[in-house]
């Protein structure tokens, strides 16, 4: 017997700051977050800005003391929110960078002990490093914990702080926009732009949140993880991995693409990626993919990389108990192959299901089904 998989708290962080309050006043108003990079030196670089946070800064700490400093007040803000007063009784999944040695002396491993540790969790404790994917992945491994009865809970997600190594890794590879402007969709889209992002979330299974006595904020209806094996680093343009996994995750959660109500896409603002999202897209839902709204948050909160599919779900999250769709900011001219309804302004609407796309070099695509309890 499985059991049924909720989340019954998050914590999350953005270049808007800490909390749901912050993330939601910003992104959901699509108000992008971008401003000139203070952090480090970029006067070598193509373009100058990313979505960074002033509340946080390297200092004299490096990248992994950061990394563990936000991720840990993430966790803090999903205990806390859920109620959950034995953190020693909890897994630990993160979703962490791979950093040149020469610039980040801790492994990602170490910095989820250094997590651990400052949050009293338990065991196990993993951690994935799989690029864009990698928070949406330790999602789903935390998931799979809580379905299988290995663990009544889990603290799951992710955390990515802009730092130099891989702003410059993003600027060496001409991926950044240089006018400054992520515009997933637009016919005009010039590039990505990275920012700082995070997001915890507890996963419970229903007995433990019956027994609690707590509230479901949703249920994880369905997940899916795929690789098309298409590309080192560009997606199958027919979107071929993108589709397998939205139908997977809709296949696991019993639902048909016309129970879809919306779907926050990877939507990096490249030209490769939006086009084979929206194909995949079509490919899964087919006339229905017109029909179901669609917005690319990182418009205003920037790529957060490692931690896109933790602080992506906690916005598709607030989306579905809020009511309110967060719009792709600065679309104005959008793409007409494999035309979406695309969210150009805040919208209301009823979101009794939605999924959360994440894509990733290598082929790598996962989606998160959520739906309302």
């Amino acid at each position: 017997m499985t059991a049924e998989v909720f989340v019954s708290g998050y914590g999350v962080f953005s270049a808007f700051g800490f909390g749901p309050e912050a993330l939601f006043d910003g992104a959901f108003s699509g108000t992008p977050a971008f401003r000139p990079v203070t952090r480090f030196d970029v006067a070598h670089c193509r373009t100058g800005v990313a979505a960074t946070n002033e509340q946080v800064s390297a200092g004299t700490a490096g990248p992994g003391e950061l990394t563990a400093e936000v991720a840990s007040a993430c966790g803090r803000q999903a205990l806390d929110m859920a109620g959950w007063r034995n953190p020693e009784e909890l897994p630990l999944v993160l979703a962490t960078k791979v950093r040149a040695p020469s610039g980040e002396a801790e492994s990602p491993a170490e910095i989820t002990e250094k997590v651990a540790d400052r949050l009293g969790v338990g065991r196990p404790r993993r951690t994935f490093v799989n690029a864009c994917c990698a928070a949406a992945n330790a999602i789903i491994h935390g998931a799979q914990l809580v379905r299988t009865g290995t663990a009544a809970a889990v603290l799951a997600g992710g955390v990515f702080v802009v730092d130099r190594q891989a702003f410059s890794l993003f600027d060496a590879a001409q991926a950044l926009a240089v006018d400054g402007r992520l515009r997933p969709f637009d016919q005009d889209r010039k590039g990505v732009l990275l920012g700082d992002g995070g997001g915890m979330l507890l996963l419970e299974s229903g007995d433990s949140i019956r027994a609690r006595g707590a509230q479901p904020l949703a249920r994880v209806a369905g997940w899916a993880m795929t690789d098309d094996a298409f590309h080192v680093a560009q997606p199958h343009p027919r979107g071929a991995g993108v589709a397998a996994a939205i139908t997977e995750a809709l296949d696991r959660g019993g639902v048909g693409p016309d129970q879809l109500t919306y779907v926050n896409a990877h939507g990096t603002g490249t030209p490769l990626n939006d086009s084979a999202e929206a194909a995949g897209l079509h490919a899964a839902l087919g006339p229905h993919a017109e029909r179901v709204f669609v917005s690319g948050t990182k418009s205003t909160t920037g790529h957060a990389l490692e931690a896109s599919g933790a602080l992506e779900s906690v916005i598709t999250l607030l989306a579905m108990r809020s009511s309110v769709l967060p719009p792709t900011a600065a679309l104005h001219r959008p793409d007409t192959r494999n035309p979406l309804r695309h969210v150009s302004t805040p919208e209301r609407a009823e979101v009794p299901y939605a999924l959360s796309l994440n894509s990733s070099v290598g082929g790598v695509n996962t989606a998160i089904l959520l739906a309302a309890s």
